[in-house]
């Protein structure tokens, strides 16, 4: 069962990296072509504008050479008692060359306009190809993980327990390990590593034993963990108890790849996104976007629908996971629900500080 256990929490990382892979990837490529459409309504524009413009100099200047009656800015030129030779040199000069220059200025906008477009293209490309290759690379690992999960759920009674006695004791172990890392790098994959074995205790041995799993984990603190006080103030608003509502209507909604609605699954940031959606707040799509958009508040002082944010638990040095607080719940008041990793279910779960780095409030 060790090694069921190892491979499911490789997996489980795998997934989540990937997932932020892809989602980053849809979003660039959400920008490429939102640019692309801002530079074909551009270069619409400009065409119309030269279609306008080279008929309004003609006009003012045909206008102004035969029935001398001449728009304001050329009075100066057919005013004066020069010869038909001099005012055809003067009309050759000014007028056609300011409807040449015109017309220069904006062919040069348009090749511009022509030019970004094509380097929007080419990015709009490699975004596609990016999301494709993450899409595949999730499938395979979907389907492992998958096979690792259906190898758990065999596991029944007394022999479940130990599983999940085990993996409390590995959390211990690796919580003792990062309190004595000689170097930050080393606390930070003994938490880490802690922090995956109280979801495996979690997955297999229920809420009992994640709860004394994480609460190891949670000391591991260090780098690579928050070691401060983390709970709730408040009782929130009746949109931030709306917001919870939302979520935990989603209790037991399968977790998707790149999902972001009750259709087809959720991810950690399309819960989270799609919850405060219900309210009529609009939050960035991934992780490492919401968390600088959002206002940041004291993990000592959260409310209802905060969002708590981990930072690099896939050793990718991205903010790679986010839940939902939700004060009082089956861990107490300090219970959060989130979409955890493939093959679990929208679900809640204690407080776990590995990878905290702080708070967010839409």
């Amino acid at each position: 069962m060790a090694a069921i256990e190892a491979t499911l929490t490789k997996e489980e990382q795998a997934t989540s990296a990937l997932d932020n892979r892809y989602n980053t990837a849809v979003q660039n490529l959400q920008n490429a072509q939102n640019a692309l459409q801002t530079i074909d309504t551009k270069i619409s524009k400009t065409k119309a504008q030269v279609v306008v413009d080279r008929k309004h100099l003609t006009n003012d200047a045909v206008k102004a050479y035969i029935y001398a009656t001449p728009q304001s800015n050329f009075a100066a030129l057919f005013s004066s008692s020069a010869t038909m030779g001099e005012a055809r040199n003067q009309y050759t000069q000014q007028i056609v060359g300011n409807l040449a220059k015109a017309r220069d200025a904006l062919e040069t906008s348009e090749s511009d306009l022509v030019s970004q477009k094509s380097q929007e293209e080419a990015l709009a490309t490699q975004a596609q190809a990016q999301a494709s290759q993450a899409k595949t690379l999730a499938a395979a690992n979907e389907q492992e993980a998958a096979a690792t999960k259906a190898t758990l759920s065999q596991v029944q009674g007394q022999l479940a327990q130990e599983v999940a006695q085990a993996a409390v004791e590995e959390a211990q172990q690796e919580a003792r390990a990062a309190a004595q890392a000689a170097t930050a790098a080393q606390a930070q994959r003994a938490a880490a590593a802690s922090q995956a074995a109280a979801t495996v205790a979690e997955t297999v041995g229920g809420s009992a034993s994640g709860a004394a799993a994480t609460t190891a984990a949670n000391q591991a603190g260090g780098p690579a963990g928050y070691s401060g006080t983390v709970g709730g103030t408040g009782s929130g608003t009746a949109e931030q108890l709306a917001v919870v509502r939302a979520a935990e209507s989603q209790l037991g909604v399968p977790y998707v790849f790149g999902g972001a609605d009750p259709s087809q699954g959720f991810d950690c940031s399309g819960l989270v996104q799609w919850a405060w959606g219900q309210v009529g707040v609009s939050i960035p799509r991934t992780t490492e976007v919401q968390w600088p958009a959002l206002t940041h508040v004291s993990l000592g002082a959260l409310e209802p629908g905060d969002l708590l944010f981990y930072y690099n638990l896939d050793a990718d040095n991205q903010v790679d996971h986010v839940v939902m607080y939700v004060g009082s719940g089956p861990y107490g008041t300090d219970t959060v629900l989130q979409a955890p990793f493939t093959g679990t279910t929208v679900s809640y779960s204690p407080i776990f500080t590995t990878g905290l780095i702080g708070a967010g409030r839409p």
